[in-house]
This record gives structure tokens, sequence and C-alpha cells, in this order.
């Protein structure tokens, strides 16, 4: 068994294939409870991730142990952090001015870097736990948000008819019990339309999207949308 390890730390052909390959298996790991969720960035773009991020630390190894270059072996692998932002940045996006998506995808990205980097060097342990750390907050941590907001979520509704605010209101009190809200301009601008802030309470049993989607539906609503804090 020792003898094993230590030909896992020797930086040989069989040890960077082996690297390789676990760097594969726990990008697919983390890639596919991305994709079951129907994100972009699925099983193959995060094998591709780690691997590669992994082939990055393996080169800097072999230039300086094998090749017996005077030079940091991390220097390369060091540039995949911040590189892989660009890709990261292409995985967020902005709906509707106020629903920002992807970020979680996008950390994970930089994550699976990180990740292919240890298994790269032979930090297998570190590997091992960031990627299992990864799939545990993906996968357990989503729901426990859902459960209870972390976040104040504010919908602004646009009413065409000032004498509807009253019926309004008490409607958001008793269907969503909705009890802040602000009375401010207008954004469409047109004559007679009153603008709306509503605080969705931080307990609501009820998804600020499917409030949303409900006071679209009142009659004199012109038009509602999430807007963020």
């Amino acid at each position: 068994m020792g003898q094993f390890i230590q030909m896992l730390q020797d930086n040989t052909l069989l040890s960077a294939v082996i690297r390789l390959l676990l760097s594969a298996v726990l990008g697919g790991l983390i890639g596919t409870e991305r994709a079951a969720r129907g994100r972009a960035a699925g099983m193959r773009t995060h094998i591709l991730v780690c691997i590669g991020a992994a082939m990055t630390a393996l080169v800097g190894l072999y230039a300086t142990d094998t090749m017996g270059l005077d030079s940091d072996p991390l220097r390369v692998s060091a540039q995949v952090i911040s590189g892989i932002g660009f890709l990261g940045g292409g995985m967020i996006l902005v709906r509707g001015r106020t629903h920002i998506t992807g970020l979680t995808t996008a950390a994970g990205l930089w994550t699976t870097a990180a990740i292919g980097l240890a298994m790269g060097i032979g930090f297998y342990s570190a590997a091992l736990i960031g990627a299992a750390l990864v799939l545990v907050t993906n996968i357990v941590l989503p729901p426990l948000e859902q459960s209870r907001k972390l976040t104040r979520d504010v919908l602004y509704a646009e009413l065409d008819d000032a004498q509807a605010v009253n019926g309004f209101l008490d409607h958001s009190k008793a269907a969503y019990e909705i009890e802040v809200v602000r009375v401010v301009a207008a954004r469409s601008g047109l004559t007679g339309h009153v603008g709306l802030e509503l605080e969705v309470p931080a307990d609501s049993r009820r998804k600020t999207e499917e409030i949303c989607t409900e006071i679209r539906g009142l009659p004199h609503v012109a038009f509602a949308m999430e807007q963020s804090y």
C-alpha cells in the first residue's frame, strides 16, 4: 500500500495518467449535477476544465523535474485561476434586468479548475475533499435556501388607475402577506399610472416568481417585475 501511494506521488507516466483520469471523474461528477439542473456548463465542460487545469500542473512539474528547467512549476498553473474567469463570465446571465443566473455554475467552474490543479500536482486528498464539498454545496444547500430566504425580494408593480391602488394593496396583504409598500414614480412615464414597490416577506411560503406572475394577471396591473437590491 505504501509503495502504491509513493508511486502516485512520483512524477511518472503512470501517475500522470491516474491524475488525469481522476480529474475527469471529479469534473464529471460536478458537471453531471450541473447538467441535471439544466445549466449550460454541464458534464463535458467541467471535465475539460478539470483536465486542462491538471494538465497545466503536470506540464509545470515535467518542466522542472524532468527537463530540469529552473522555474516555478506552478507559474503556468497560476494563470488558470484568473483565466478561467473568462469562461465563468460566459455562464452569468442577466434576465429581465432583475435576475442574475449562472453565478453558482461560474463559481463551480473556478473551483473545478482548482480541483484539477490539486490533482495535477498530486494533492489527492485536497482534490477529493474539494470535489465532495462542491457536490454537497450544490445538492444539499439549494433546498435550504429555498425553504428560508436569506435576502429580501422586492417586486415592482405599475397600475394604470390610481383609484385601484387601495384594492390592490388589500389583495396583496391578504394573498401574499405583503406589508411593506412604497409608492414610486411610474417607470413607464404614462399619465395616471402609479408605481409600487412591494417587499415580499422573508418568511413567505410563496416563491417570489409565482407572486410576480399572479400579480401580472390582476386587474389594472400594467406590468410587474422583480427587482434586486
